[in-house]
């Protein structure tokens, strides 16, 4: 009777085809012990030590004395195999065992080798969790995990906003297991042993190498996060010599996070509260800089700080890296790819959705205004805001008159200016992905409550003078007699250029806001 394979948990990464040499591969080959195995590849081995676990004398102290044989015990591998994954073309890949894969060199394996099997060896509708992280505001990660097998649509994927990290489902064929999870590695429980391995390895890269995913999973290849650290070197080395050139026109600086614009006194390149600058400009961070580093944009740019100051306290109060101000934009037409520095990470974005979505921004962007706004000569929002309706009465500022509603909206801001040929404007100032998109996101809450909601256009109401009423709360609204206005106060003289993630999350608001019926604009204020 023959035995039985039993079953292996493993988790296999594909080695990119620029490095064929284990040396490359390894982290410190020197350091390694190693075993051939004949016509399967080699096992790379460190020493295993025995150590007592430190909850021993974290917990118990010195109560449990000496003689307690109780250890922990650390075991590092990692098998390099070559596989003819076809007629012409040898692969490398790696099996960690343990800690293994610390051996790696990072930048060595294919990003995504995993993610792109599963999604070709996994029934569309028997997955089971999805990791996720959510690009529309400030990024947030997401795991996600269903009861029972379900399609991508019981995740509540947003496919233009959402970066899919990982997924776990069941696959089609029984090779694979009862359960495969994908993301730069794969890891599954199969019935593979070390004289099966690289037949096994040839399906996984058959499986890689196929584009059948797409029928299901095609909008998965929209966004996706750079890891590899020689690419991050290169497109931060590209940038770099942009801002030499000169060539600023796709590279600008930001606030990365939501700041309380009220309580800003000015921002410094220098930690010192003395020639404050109203906002963050690439050109006066470049001009602000010593001599000695304009050489050397490199040092400045990733270790140099960004510093905010607060009116109220004048003290400090935010300071962030100003790598991490950065946007950036490179398009490099021969790989026909998109590259985006946003808040200290690079993405890669398909060439044809970035297209889309620039080409419907800039016709928003373009379109005429319906309304004039006064220039931004003013000390914050609230200050133009209520100025800007102070000097015509066809405006009624709303800035910071928050309403109380319930469920999970809380506070509710209407909007932040309002006229009498009902205009909803929504003020703000110039900033990062995080800031932008949060103000798209408020004006799509307050655009689908004032319809669906009776209690808050009753509320919206109450606070409004006779001259502004949007008619009788218990009558159904008629969306198309609204427009709403996102208007966004930028110093540039340059058309308004807003993130990458914040034009998607205008789409998609705009999308959303015409559905019930909207009219939905784009203007910019000039800060003078």
């Amino acid at each position: 009777m023959s035995q039985r394979t039993p079953v292996n948990r493993l988790s296999i990464y594909l080695i990119k085809a620029d490095y064929s040499e284990h040396r490359d591969i390894l982290k410190n080959p020197d350091d390694l012990k190693s075993k051939a195995l004949n016509g399967i590849g080699i096992l790379y081995f460190g020493e295993s030590h025995a150590f007592e676990p430190s909850w021993i004398r974290k917990f118990f102290g010195t109560s449990l004395g000496k003689d307690l044989d109780l250890f922990n015990a650390s075991s590092k591998a990692v098998l390099l195999t070559e596989v003819a994954v076809s007629s012409n073309e040898r692969r490398i890949f790696a099996i960690p065992f343990g800690y293994g894969w610390t051996f790696l060199n990072p930048g060595t394996w294919e990003e995504r080798f995993g993610l792109k099997v599963t999604l070709n060896a996994v029934d569309p509708s028997h997955l089971r969790r999805i990791h996720k992280k959510n690009m529309s505001s400030v990024p947030k990660d997401a795991s996600e995990q269903l009861s029972r097998e379900g399609v991508a649509a019981d995740f509540g994927i947003d496919i233009e906003q959402d970066l899919i990290q990982s997924v776990t489902g069941k696959p089609k064929d029984g090779k694979f297991g009862k359960t495969v999870t994908g993301k730069d590695s794969l890891s599954l429980s199969v019935k593979v042993n070390l004289f099966d391995i690289k037949d096994f390895l040839k399906d996984c890269y058959e499986r890689f190498a196929s584009d059948d995913y797409k029928e299901d999973f095609g909008w998965i290849d929209q966004i996706s996060e750079i890891k590899n650290p020689n690419t991050i070197k290169r497109l931060n080395d590209e940038m770099i010599d942009n801002i030499k050139r000169d060539r600023l026109e796709k590279i600008w600086m930001a606030v990365p996070e939501l700041v309380d614009w009220s309580d800003v006194l000015g921002f410094s390149f220098r930690n010192k509260k003395v020639d404050l600058r109203e906002d963050i400009i690439l050109s006066q961070f470049l001009q602000d800089l010593p001599e000695s580093e304009k050489s050397n944009l490199d040092h400045s740019i990733f270790n140099r700080h960004i510093y905010c100051f607060s009116s109220s306290s004048e003290e400090l109060k935010y300071q962030w890296k100003a790598y991490n101000c950065l946007y950036c934009e490179i398009h490099d037409d021969k790989k026909e790819k998109t590259y985006l520095l946003s808040n200290g990470k690079w993405y890669e974005v398909a060439k044809e959705f970035a297209k889309r979505v620039d080409r419907e921004y800039q016709h928003l962007r373009d379109s005429r205004a319906s309304v004039y706004l006064p220039s931004y000569t003013h000390r914050n929002e609230k200050e133009y805001n209520q100025k800007t309706a102070k000097g015509d009465v066809s405006f009624y500022c709303m800035d910071g008159d928050l309403i109380p509603h319930g469920g999970g909206y809380s506070k509710i801001e209407f909007c932040d200016l309002f006229t009498r040929s009902k205009e909803i404007i929504h003020v703000k100032q110039y900033g990062g992905s995080a800031v932008l998109s949060h103000l798209f996101s408020q004006g799509v809450v307050s655009g689908e409550l004032l319809v669906a909601d009776s209690d808050f256009r009753k509320k919206v109401n109450d606070k409004l003078p006779n001259s502004h009423k949007i008619g009788k709360p218990n009558v159904k609204l008629n969306p198309s007699d609204y427009h709403i206005i996102f208007a966004i106060i930028s110093s540039s003289a340059k058309p308004l250029e807003i993130p990458f993630f914040s034009k998607v999350s205008l789409r998609n608001a705009k999308r959303r806001l015409e559905t019930f019926g909207y009219k939905v604009s784009l203007q910019k204020i000039n800060a003078e």
